[in-house]
């Protein structure tokens, strides 16, 4: 069992951070933010499930601004695994 994931480093061509951690208060039993961005502009891809929407629903993805989408889960690690 998973207790919590985190991870924030220095990638080819931007960064990466991971964070989840369990919380029954979520889809999925975690809390997560899994983010890829450009230090100098901005958000590239990032998958999350801190707000549910009636559009895409808890489990998404954001790529750059404004486009964003449901993803299926099902579980954290192969979550993070598709994210990696």
């Amino acid at each position: 069992m998973i207790d919590a994931l985190e991870l924030n480093r220095a990638v080819p061509g931007g960064r990466v951070e991971i964070s989840a951690v369990p919380d029954k208060d979520y889809p999925g039993d975690w809390f997560y933010r899994f983010q890829f961005y450009h230090p100098e502009t901005g958000e590239i891809l990032r998958y999350d499930n801190a707000h549910g929407t009636d559009d895409i629903g808890w489990h998404h993805r954001h790529i750059n601004f404004g486009t964003d989408s449901e993803i299926n889960f099902q579980s954290i690690t192969a979550h993070a695994a598709r994210f990696l």
